[in-house]
Formats: C-alpha cells, structure tokens, sequence
C-alpha cells in the first residue's frame, strides 16, 4: 500500500519505517529460529526471552509508525473480533490471578487453606497465582508474534518469504536431529538424553512435539514446492509439451530443492516414531492436497500433489520401521489417558464457568487422581489441550478462545481456495493447523512454545494474505 509522507522529511526518514519492517521481519524470523533451540522453548528462561524478544519487537514496529506515520498494514477493523476478544481473554485470565475479585469467585480451596493453616490467605479464582501468570505471558507472547506476521507480512513478498524461512529452520533442525540420531544418539545438544534414546527428537526433549514441529516445516516445504512449480508452469505456453518441460525443469531446479527439504523433513518426522505427530503430518499433508485440487489448477497441481504425497510416502516406507514397531506393540491403546480425560473433565463439571486459572492442570490433576490412573508417573499435561483450556478458563472463555482460532483458520482456508495470487501462506496456514489441532487432541505440543509460536507465525502471515489489496482499501 503507498503511504504519502511530507514532502519536508529528509530521504533518510522517508525510508525509515520501512527499513524498520524489515528489521522487524527479519528479527521475528530470527526468534522462530531461536525457540526451537532451547529444548523447544520449554523451559522457564526461553519462556521470558522469548516474551521480551518478541514483545520489544512489536515495541520497535509500533514506535516507527509514531514516529514516521503509516497505516496498519492490516486495518484493526478488519480483525477487529479476534483482537478485542483475546484482549477480553487475556484481561480474564489477568483477573484470574489477582485477589480482589469478589470473593464469591475465589475457589473454594483457599478458604479450605486458610481453615487448615490457621489464618487467612487472599484468595482469586485461579488456584495457582504463578503458574496462571506465566501462562499469561507465553499467551501474550504468541500473540505478539501474530501481530508481527499480521502487520509485517501483507507484503506477499514477505509471507512467501516468512514460509520459505520455516522451511528452511525446520530442514536445519532435521539434519542436526537425524546427524544426532545416528552420531551420538545418548545427547541432546550438550545435555545428556534420559528418554527417547530409539527416536529423533532433535533439540526436543519430546519425540512427539518434535514431530509437530517436523510437521509444520514438511508442509512449508511443499507449500513453496508447489508454488515454484506453478511459477515454471505458468512461464510455459498452454502447449502440453512445453508444460511437461517447464514440470521436469522446475523439478531439477528450485522445486526440486524444496521436495529434498520436505524429504529430510519427512525422514525426520517419521524417525521419531511419534504415532500422533505422524499420523496428523499425514492428515494434514492430505488437507494440503485437497486444498491445492480444489483451486482447479489442473495437470501441473495434480502432478505437484502427487510428488508430494510420493516425498512423504518414500520417507514413511523407507524410515518406518520404527513407526511400524510401534503400532505393532502398542497400537492405539491408552487407557491411562482415557482416564485422565475422564477425570478432567470431571474437573471442568466443578468448575465450568470460572475455571481453575489458566495454566494450572498440574496442581488441579492431583486433587482429581484416583485409582483409574497408574500409579506411576506425575501427570503434568492432560495429553488433551483443549481440555486443558476449558479446565482453566472455563466454558465461556475458552468458547471465546475457539471462537477466535476457527475463525482464522476458516479465513486462510477461504483464501487458500479463492486468491488468484499469493495464496501459498494461506494454503500452509489452514493445512498446518490440521496438524497441531489433531495432535492437541492426544498430546500437548501446542503447549511447547517453539512449536505454538512457529505455527502462530505462519497463522498470522497466512491471515494477512487473506485479503485482496481491493478489499484492504
């Protein structure tokens, strides 16, 4: 969008706002390198670094539009809904956590602590202060990273590019876990590596968030595949010679390249022998080709998907035992996560409209445990993210909460469909969030912030190429 400015500002301060989006874009894609670095970002450290990197980065975007006037990329009243209820959700969850509320909301267990030790404790609706605080910040983290990617990508330069930089950063973390996997399988980076010693988890403590993440890079891969492939075929005449031609020659060149990062991406994934991450890589990979046939792009889209259903079935067979052992031994059976559904749910019924406090399942999980459950292991992640979300919220706010994810899913998947152009950050947008919404279903990887904030990364740059520069006017 052009931008008058005054005609009596110097050249230099002209170009100031936007070489700060540049800074900004490229300091963002920096910090999605990052995350995955420190064991996934979950840890309590990465936790605040991330906070204060990506935080002073909105800081830094939103001060140069002070100091050298611009719209909003991405007019607030565009996503005027989303915004103001995840303001509404985040000063809820900020209310959760302080102790004058009414009493009357306050959980019943401080004025049960307050009768066991003798004296009054000030009471709030969450049941654990620090734990729903610093669930507020990793929130408000991954919010600003939307906002970076919603106002920094309308450039369709810089959401193309936005998916080619996960890409790649997930290719980087491939190769060091499949080099780890067979070099020196006893360590992660300079830790020692207690669990998972048969799978690839790379910089990941858990073989199933790793997965997810593998995931969300496999598809940017073939998103920038297909993409390069329909650049080639579009330079072609409408010659069916020419068209195969132009095929074979993308294929040997830049489309080609992004099939071998999806391939080592695949390799990867199917490594870790993590059931739910394949599988929901697989679905999400399906979502992608069904999104890609339904635009109607004919010969050239139908040879582009079937490669890459070819890239990720050669992985899965080659590299699948470990997966296949797996299924063999366990199948699909989880009896001791069925229960801990059951009871936390049960939790939910006690609680529905205020909630525990957001962030708190692992000191609400133990007043609820009973024989159902084995008595071996602590359970600090209900394996269900959704249940975790409803538990600590409550029902109305957590509806919210979903209210605002499907809304802009269903916006990248209109836009994946109907955009003539620049529609690669949309298409990877909605099929990567087949991948992390099935997995939170079983397991909790969107509660590793590398993960959540990469795949926040590519929503808000999907959403930002959502609308036409018509409809944005």
């Amino acid at each position: 969008m052009h931008v008058t400015r005054p005609s009596g500002l110097p050249t230099a301060s002209r170009d100031a706002a936007p070489a700060t989006n540049s800074i900004c874009f490229w300091a963002a894609n920096l910090g999605l390198a990052w995350a995955p670095f420190w064991l996934g970002s979950n840890r309590p450290i990465a936790w605040y670094v991330n906070a204060l990197y990506f935080g002073g980065l909105v800081f830094l975007l939103e001060a140069s539009r002070l100091l050298w006037p611009q719209p909003l990329a991405v007019p607030l009243r565009k996503i005027a809904f989303p915004a103001f209820a995840f303001l509404g959700i985040s000063v809820w969850i900020f209310l959760q956590a302080v102790t004058w509320t009414p009493i009357q909301l306050h959980n019943p267990i401080w004025q049960l602590e307050s009768q066991g030790l003798g004296f009054n404790i000030p009471g709030s609706i969450t049941i654990n202060r620090p734990e729903t605080d610093i669930a507020l910040v990793r929130l408000l983290t991954e919010g600003a990273v939307f906002w970076l990617y919603l106002q920094l990508c309308r450039s369709p330069q810089r959401a193309y590019r936005s998916v080619q930089v996960v890409a790649v950063i997930g290719a980087v973390y491939a190769v060091y876990g499949i080099v780890a996997f067979y070099v020196f399988p006893g360590t992660v980076l300079w830790l020692a590596k207690t669990a998972y010693l048969e799978s690839v988890t790379s910089t990941f403590i858990n073989r199933n968030s790793y997965a997810t993440y593998a995931g969300l890079g496999l598809l940017c891969a073939l998103g920038v595949g297909l993409s390069e492939y329909v650049r080639g075929a579009a330079q072609a005449a409408n010659s069916l010679v020419r068209q195969g031609a132009a095929f074979v020659a993308a294929t040997a060149g830049p489309a080609g390249a992004w099939v071998a990062v999806a391939f080592v991406l695949a390799m990867a994934l199917v490594l870790t022998g993590s059931r739910g991450g394949i599988l929901a890589t697989i679905t999400g990979t399906l979502a992608f080709a069904v999104l890609v046939l339904m635009r109607g792009r004919g010969v050239r889209a139908g040879l582009a998907v079937l490669i890459a259903l070819v890239t990720v079935g050669i992985a899965i067979f080659t590299f699948g035992d470990l997966l296949a052992t797996r299924l063999l031994q366990l199948g699909f059976d989880a009896t001791d996560r069925l229960a801990v559904y059951r009871l936390t749910l049960l939790s939910i019924f006690d609680s529905p409209w205020t909630g525990f406090g957001y962030g708190t399942f692992r000191t609400v999980f133990p007043m609820y445990r009973d024989s159902s459950v084995g008595p071996v292991g602590m359970w600090d992640m209900a394996h269900n993210t959704y249940l975790e979300i409803i538990q600590g919220l409550g029902i109305p706010a957590a509806a919210l909460f979903f209210a605002i994810l499907f809304g802009l899913v269903a916006r990248c998947a209109m836009a994946a469909l109907t955009r003539q152009s620049s529609s690669t950050a949309p298409l990877v947008a909605a099929s990567a969030t087949v991948i992390v919404g099935l997995h939170a279903l079983v397991d909790f990887s969107m509660q590793i912030q590398a993960v959540a904030l990469t795949w926040t990364a590519l929503l808000g740059a999907g959403v930002a190429q959502s609308w036409s520069s018509r409809q944005l006017s």
